[in-house]
């Protein structure tokens, strides 16, 4: 997935925003010899709710300035994404590996997110990497890398958005304080 400047207009799109997600998605599923299976309606829902968001914040918020940043939106695009879970399964390719020890270790620990929180991870992980682009690359002053998160606090971040609610302006706070 290849994110630029406009990247993020360019997913008021529904197909746009199609296209990058599912490419997003895979890159992250391949190596872990999963091939994902994606409901459109519930990925069409998803993009409703955030563009509703998104027209909504900017009706109440009259001070904005060119509209809202990159973080309110990551954070509510990622929200909506998990929430409305449009990865329904996935075709499992590791039948095709006749011994799964063959399994490189990153694959497995992909493969061990994934069972325990696909949607959550890959939501967040959507989101986050849309902001890291534009704080590595768009702004005056930018940080030097992305962050290096730890399996420890991913896992933590996942947890979270699977068995609490956590709300699109906490979303924003994690992004933000990640990459601030």
């Amino acid at each position: 997935m290849e994110i630029d400047d406009q990247t993020l207009p360019s997913m008021a799109d529904y197909d746009t925003l199609k296209k990058f997600f599912e490419a997003h998605v895979v890159e992250f599923t391949r190596p872990a010899l999963l091939s994902p299976k994606f409901s459109q309606a519930r990925l069409r829902d998803a993009h409703y709710a955030w563009r509703s968001d998104i027209k909504r914040l900017i009706a109440v918020e009259p001070n904005l300035k060119g509209g809202l940043d990159h973080f309110k939106q990551c954070a509510h695009l990622a929200y909506w994404l998990r929430r409305k879970s449009p990865i329904v399964d996935y075709v499992d390719w590791a039948a095709q590996v006749e011994n799964l020890d063959e399994l490189y270790p990153d694959e497995i620990a992909r493969r061990d997110l994934l069972s325990k929180y696909g949607e959550e991870y890959l939501a967040f992980d959507f989101g986050l990497k849309i902001c890291t682009y534009y704080e590595l690359e768009k702004l005056e002053h930018p940080r030097s890398s992305a962050p290096a998160l730890s399996i420890a606090y991913i896992t933590d971040v996942c947890h979270m958005l699977k068995f609490k609610h956590v709300s699109p302006h906490a979303m924003y706070l994690i992004y933000k304080s990640l990459l601030l």
